[in-house]
């Protein structure tokens, strides 16, 4: 029996006369699951993140026991930061995580004279820069705290970018990460009703935890049992980052029983078990143990006077005839609508309204239906307050638990809260363009949706609904949340009247495309495929499709469906006049880059920084599709992609920059670069970074850079401008360039590689990339770093290890990748020519040699494929005396030498040396290539190779 000195204090009657049975959670005890989470939390604040998950059915006390946490975690001098989401998902787009950061705001805003918060913010101002807008935009009280950053501005010239989800999940992670870095111990991100997350947030959430040595932060989240695991985005999510071994302990709150109930109620009591077995029994079974029904129903029991104090006899009574004889509720849900029925009627009417804003919603709302609906809402719910089941704090009334809010919605039957959603919507929705709250539009235009297109009786307001998803889509785009645009431009499709094609064409077009486009976002291409038919169907002209067209060309890039990818996009350029030649030899390439070069030679470097902009709409269209072709054909034809980069440059110079243009330039100074005119194109790819600056064009820079180094390191030493793929990879992440976030790791981790560092550091870094790149879901890249570690792996006699790396092989064929299959082909010639695997060698040569001509692709990687395939035609050479081999090799030696001469004597030097060696040693010239031997020792000794 724990503390009996409790049965013998007298009870104060005075007390309990006024406030009735003395409950709260604490009865409940959750001692065992409150220390596994405490364990939890110093796990992760030790530097390993791990989640904490608490699970139990409604009303369990699972928000409880997470408050418990936090007031644990305040006195440790760590920060607790708490959001819920909502069933109904009546808040803006991010509002549950927003809720969350927007208090840490207000902390620093509190106290911004310490010498704490001014270091946070100098340090928020240098990780978010510029890109703070963006951020701004959903957690608005950082404009206050940054207010003073001349570099934060109001940006929307990018807003549509397709990366735009991953850019905000970058931008949050790094104000996450500034703030737990300079909390005295620990950041704590609660997040109740995960069960009701958003798939945007799930994304942000996924990302805050996949960074697994993210130190001093904690992610605590409740969710309830009613629903399948499978059917949860919070769930897959965790299943998703334990799958990258970050574990997660879960707490499960299961309902109390008999034996515990006995001792809740003993203790509430103060009375020995004994004394109420009987009673718990009734409540026990009546309850199921669950202690939110438990105390509703005390409560219940209490008021109507059956279970009541003594005077006489100083102690807790009970009818237990009379209690086993009244009709209890079988449920938590209808206990609370028992008790609201007995409320007055305007009490419950308002309770009712209120329910149909989710789990809590301002109070100005409320104020604005009153009086523009003439309905009586304020002074109610603050009866209702009176009475415990709504909270007033803050400018929002909240139900004091989510069952309260169901039981209220219950009271209505379907087809009048239909009318009530359209009919509240419709009311604040025009307020809300009045006044500019975009809040207030997102509430208002979910309201319209909740009641749904059959609740409109006058079909002529069907359009103009609509346009109020549209509106409110476009803002949650603004505020990069494409899953709720998603959501709104789906509901105006929905909403559009018959024959809406034809007598409301502007309005269709631009929701199926902005459906479309945010569909992309989120990578729900199923979706892109019937809006794209939708418009290819109901399209009026060519030019009206050109949108539709992009996304879905975008849609099966990012699918690996590069060969379909590419004939849909050689179509379009094709009717907007821009034809990508298909003739791939050497004499037509020539010509062509001829050609461009003679357009270029009348424009100088300076005239080009000042170029006037392209405005002819089909020519931006042609270069926004021309850059998608770069990656497309580069994967799926590479022969071609040359001819891609000299269409960009013509288009250029012929009618004027675009904000593609810099990709254009960069892959012309590494086209040059590939055909032996290493300095002109080391000065094309400078001109594509300083195009950067003049056009800000952010969201490719992480793709010019990325372009670029492969360039530099024909002209640097090749370490030194590999270390530069890092800032390459950091802007991309910043613009939210996933592809070349993870094609500069991939590359990073490759030069190491091919440059000759160490085998286990090599090894140590591929395999954090490979972490990396996984996480971020980015096949291509995952498929070059894969192939690398394969390589490096067997280097150093792990073979068998590398063996069960077979995800490379695999996916090359499956997709057809005509780059992938290039690239493995590579690899396996190399390490059988490393390995002295005479029998292989020959094979893998006469397989690498049918792709050599079209290996126009990342260039970097060309030095070591034209080394390593010329020392192997020489050796072929030498066991057959063919004379093919003998040229292959020639040919190889006579690239090397250029690039020596032209490029950086550090890199090729004692390559070029080495090949000169091999080939005298052919010929049968054996002192000769005996000193060309020593020389190229003496070069690797002075290059460090």
């Amino acid at each position: 029996m724990k503390k009996p000195s409790k049965f013998l204090l007298d009870l104060d009657f005075e007390k309990l006369s006024l406030s009735g049975l003395p409950l709260n959670e604490s009865l409940f005890y959750r001692q065992q699951e409150f220390e596994s989470i405490q364990s939890c939390y110093r796990r992760s604040v030790s530097g390993f993140c791990e989640p904490a998950i608490i699970s139990g059915e409604s009303g369990t006390g699972k928000s409880w026991l997470a408050q418990r946490i936090g007031n644990f975690i305040v006195a440790q001098g760590g920060i607790f930061l708490s959001g819920k989401f909502d069933q109904m998902k009546q808040a803006k787009p991010f509002s549950a995580l927003a809720s969350a950061f927007d208090n840490v705001c207000d902390m620093l805003i509190r106290e911004n004279e310490s010498h704490w918060v001014k270091l946070v913010v100098c340090n928020l101002q240098d990780a978010l820069g510029s890109d703070a807008c963006h951020l701004i935009r959903i957690i608005p009280k950082l404009s206050q705290i940054l207010t003073h950053n001349s570099r934060i501005a109001d940006s929307t010239s990018d807003q549509h970018c397709l990366n735009a989800l991953q850019r905000l999940c970058y931008l949050i992670c790094q104000f996450v990460d500034v703030i737990s870095a300079f909390s005295i111990v620990s950041l704590t991100l609660f997040m109740d009703d995960v069960q009701w997350a958003d798939e945007a947030s799930m994304l942000v959430l996924c990302q805050l935890l996949i960074k697994r040595y993210r130190k001093f932060f904690v992610l605590v989240c409740c969710r309830e049992d009613e629903m399948r695991d499978e059917e949860l985005l919070f769930w897959k999510m965790v299943k998703n980052v334990s799958a990258l071994g970050i574990n997660n302990t879960t707490v499960q709150l299961s309902c109390m029983d008999a034996n515990t109930l006995y001792e809740v109620v003993s203790d509430l009591l103060c009375l020995p078990p004994r004394l109420v077995r009987s009673l718990s029994d009734i409540v026990h079974k009546r309850t199921k143990g669950n202690p939110l029904f438990f105390s509703q129903l005390m409560v219940s029991l209490n008021r109507d006077g059956l279970l009541q104090l003594s005077l006489s006899r100083r102690r807790w009574v009970w009818d237990e005839e009379a209690i086993q004889s009244i009709k209890l509720p079988h449920n938590v849900a209808l206990c609370f609508t028992k008790g609201i029925s007995k409320l007055p009627l305007e009490v419950q009417s308002a309770l009712c309204t209120l329910s149909m804003f989710g789990a809590s919603t301002k109070c100005l709302y409320i104020e604005a239906l009153e009086s523009l609906l003439d309905l009586k809402l304020i002074e109610p719910l603050d009866v209702a307050a009176a009475e415990g089941l709504v909270i007033r704090m803050k400018g929002s009334f909240h139900f004091y638990h989510d069952r309260i809010q169901e039981a209220c919605y219950a009271l209505t039957e379907k087809r009048e809260r239909d009318n009530n959603h359209l009919m509240f919507g419709l009311c604040l929705v025009n307020l809300s363009i009045d006044t500019g709250d975009v809040d207030m539009l997102f509430t208002a235009v979910n309201q319209i949706n909740l009641g749904g297109p059959s609740a409109v009786m006058d079909k002529d307001k069907l359009a103009i609904i609509a346009k109020y998803n549209l509106m409110a889509g476009k803002k949650a785009t603004e505020m990069l949340d494409y899953t709720s645009a998603y959501d709104y431009f789906y509901h105006g499709i929905s909403f559009l009247p018959n024959n809406h094609w034809t007598y409301h064409y502007q309005l269709s077009l631009e929701l199926f495309e902005l459906a479309s486009q945010s569909a992309l976002a989120t990578g729900n291409s199923r979706s892109i495929e019937n809006f794209f038919g939708e418009v290819l169907k109901h399209g009026r002209c060519f030019e009206d499709k050109l949108n539709i067209n992009f996304i879905i060309v975008s849609s099966l890039s990012n699918a690996s469906k590069v060969l379909e990818a590419f004939e849909k996009g050689r179509i379009i350029l094709s009717r907007l006049g821009e034809d990508i030649l298909c003739d791939p030899s050497k004499e037509t390439l020539n010509r062509h880059i001829q050609q461009t070069q003679s357009l270029i030679s009348g424009v100088s470097e300076h005239e080009l920084l000042n170029y006037r902009l392209m405005t002819d709409t089909n020519k931006l269209q042609a270069m926004k599709f021309l850059a998608k072709m770069q990656h497309i054909t580069a994967m799926a034809k590479p022969t071609l992609n040359p001819f891609v980069t000299l269409k960009m440059v013509e288009l250029t110079i012929l009618h004027g920059l675009s904000p593609a243009s810099p990709i254009g330039f960069a892959f012309f100074g590494s086209l040059l670069a590939k055909l032996d005119n290493i300095r002109l194109g080391h000065a094309f790819m400078m001109l594509a970074k300083r195009l950067l600056y003049r056009l800000d064009a952010k969201d490719i820079a992480g793709e010019v850079i990325g372009v670029g180094i492969e360039v530099q390191c024909f002209v640097e030493p090749m370490l030194a401008a590999n270390e530069r793929r890092t800032e390459g990879e950091s802007v991309a992440m910043k613009a939210g360039d996933i592809h070349s976030a993870c094609l500069n790791r991939a590359l990073y981790c490759l030069t190491l590689l091919w440059a000759g560092v160490n085998l286990s550091v090599v090894h140590e870094t591929m395999s954090t990339a490979c972490r990396f790149i996984n996480e971020q879901g980015h096949k291509s890249s995952l498929f070059i770093t894969q192939t690398g570690q394969m390589t490096a792996l067997t280097l150093m006699g792990n073979e068998a290890m590398s063996l069960t790396h077979d995800e490379p092989s695999s996916s090359a064929q499956e997709n057809n990748n005509t780059h992938h299959l290039m690239v493995l082909s590579f690899h396996n010639l190399y390490r059988s020519f490393m390995l002295n695997n005479d029998s292989a060698v020959k094979e893998y040569a006469e397989e690498f040699f049918q792709f050599d001509k079209s290996a126009w692709f990342m260039i970097s990687g060309s030095i070591v494929q034209t080394f390593i395939a010329g020392l192997t035609a020489f050796q072929l050479y030498r066991e057959s005396h063919n004379a093919i081999w003998a040229e292959r090799g020639s040919s190889r030696k006579a690239t090397m030498k250029l690039w020596a001469e032209q490029g950086s004597s550090w890199n090729f030097k004692q390559k070029f040396l080495l090949m000169e060696a091999e080939e005298h040693y052919c010929n049968g010239d054996i002192e000769i290539a005996r000193k060309f031997y020593t020389s190229a020792i003496e070069a690797a000794k002075l290059h460090k190779f």
